[in-house]
């Protein structure tokens, strides 16, 4: 098994991870040249989790867009937090 977190800054893919059942660890942050930081999404290693990743970038991926967009406004309500 690969114990090497999964790392994501993308929202919309961290939404879709959470809903299909991948734990999420912490939200870190990282300083950007422009002063501002940004959101980076730590994941559970699983070794499925790329096939999940694949699915979702080749827009294959079967979602609850209800769950979906909650599950992504609470990461992007914790990420806004975290920066202040």
């Amino acid at each position: 098994m690969n114990d090497i977190p999964f790392v994501t800054t993308e929202t919309d893919l961290a939404a879709y991870l959470i809903q299909s059942g991948y734990k999420l660890l912490v939200i870190q942050y990282e300083p950007r040249a422009n002063g501002r930081q940004r959101g980076i999404f730590v994941f559970q290693a699983d070794d499925k989790i790329t096939d999940f990743k694949n699915l979702f970038e080749s827009g294959q991926a079967s979602i609850n867009l209800a769950e979906y967009r909650t599950i992504k406004n609470d990461l992007l309500d914790r990420v806004m937090q975290g920066l202040q």
